[in-house]
């Protein structure tokens, strides 16, 4: 599995928006680029100013504050480019068949994973707005929840069908499988733990596959 980065996304995004000044564009684009290096809280609008290759005037010609930069640069995040990556993400689970339950897990738990460490500045911040804003959380939920409640559900079923996997409710063993991501997830996002993937996923894979191997029903 490959994952496009959010800046990717991001930059591609900008880009197709007609009604933005090309200085806008740069300017929002800097600021990712930005906050996903250095942070939020750690970017000055005179590094904002020349990532982009702009005045810092041209910065403040059309957002006055750095918050409502903030808010520009992540309204197309949550309309667009997350919908995008989740898509990409439910797409490449579909392509392969999954012989066992490590198989599924293994390679599906890096890759969220990875995507988590290398996007983790963005993707706080997401949450931070998220949390303070119904509508922009509305638009989170609802790719990820797309994900969620067909993409994964539909290898778990078949799974089931060919016996290796216990046959448990999907639903129930969804929310096995997501609170050991989440919870790796939320380790690397929110509290800024350096993790060690390798070791980590094995032992996650090793603890769900005992748990919910068919012999164990």
């Amino acid at each position: 599995m490959a994952s496009t980065s959010i800046q990717s996304f991001y930059s591609e995004d900008i880009d197709s928006t007609k009604d933005l000044p090309q200085k806008q564009k740069q300017v929002l684009k800097a600021c990712l680029d930005l906050f996903a290096a250095k942070g939020f809280e750690a970017t000055t609008t005179a590094d904002i100013a020349e990532r982009a290759g702009v005045s810092q005037g041209t910065v403040y010609k059309r957002f006055k504050t750095k918050e409502q930069l903030l808010q520009a640069v992540v309204q197309p995040l949550f309309s667009q480019t997350v919908p995008r990556a989740a898509q990409e993400f439910s797409e490449d689970l579909k392509r392969f068949k999954y012989d066992s339950l490590a198989e599924f897990l293994k390679p599906t738990l890096k890759n969220r994973l990875t995507f988590a460490s290398e996007n983790k500045q963005i993707l706080k911040i997401l949450f931070m707005q998220a949390v303070n804003d119904p509508q922009l959380l509305s638009e989170l939920v609802v790719p990820v929840k797309a994900v969620l409640t067909t993409t994964i559900p539909k290898v778990i079923d078949q799974l089931k069908e060919r016996h290796l996997l216990v046959d448990w409710e999907t639903s129930r063993i969804l929310e096995y499988v997501l609170s050991i991501g989440a919870g790796f997830g939320a380790q690397i996002i929110l509290l800024d733990r350096k993790v060690d993937l390798d070791r980590d996923i094995d032992q996650a894979v090793e603890f769900l596959v005992k748990g919910l191997s068919p012999d164990n029903k």
